[in-house]
């Protein structure tokens, strides 16, 4: 498998995670399912799919301003326990893509050089990926 970045600009940033099969059998992999927001969620339910998949580190997510580490939101986690979800099975070429709403989860400041670290799956299959961009 292999994984990559795509940042942009859309009503905040965002990073999404493209999970490709690049093998040729099909491949199983967590399931970043689709959790309905807890009651009260002040958040995008893109935020609230990407804090589930974190609360049950299926998820890593480091974001550096030039060396240093960006200060995390403390308000975007859940606070309900989900199932959680059979892998999917990826067929050769199948893409996989997990949307995270980095605004919501950093605060980030314009003119700032940025590097992303995303590591997403379980112990049976786990995919990593970096990218580096700037917000102007």
């Amino acid at each position: 498998m292999a994984a990559t970045i795509d940042i942009r600009c859309e009503n905040g940033i965002w990073a999404d995670l493209r999970i490709t099969n690049d093998s040729d059998t099909a491949v199983r992999i967590h399931n970043p399912g689709n959790y309905t927001p807890t009651e009260r969620w002040e958040f995008s339910r893109e935020a609230y799919q990407v804090a589930v998949l974190r609360s049950f580190h299926f998820l890593e997510m480091t974001l550096q301003a030039e060396g240093e580490h960006v200060a995390e939101s403390p308000d975007a986690v859940t606070r309900a326990d989900h199932l959680v979800g059979l892998p999917v099975l990826l067929q050769p070429g199948a893409e996989l893509v997990v949307r995270i709403p980095l605004n919501e989860f950093y605060e980030l400041r314009r003119d700032a050089n940025y590097s992303l670290a995303l590591t997403y799956g379980d112990a049976t299959a786990r995919v990593s990926a970096t990218a580096q961009f700037r917000w102007s």
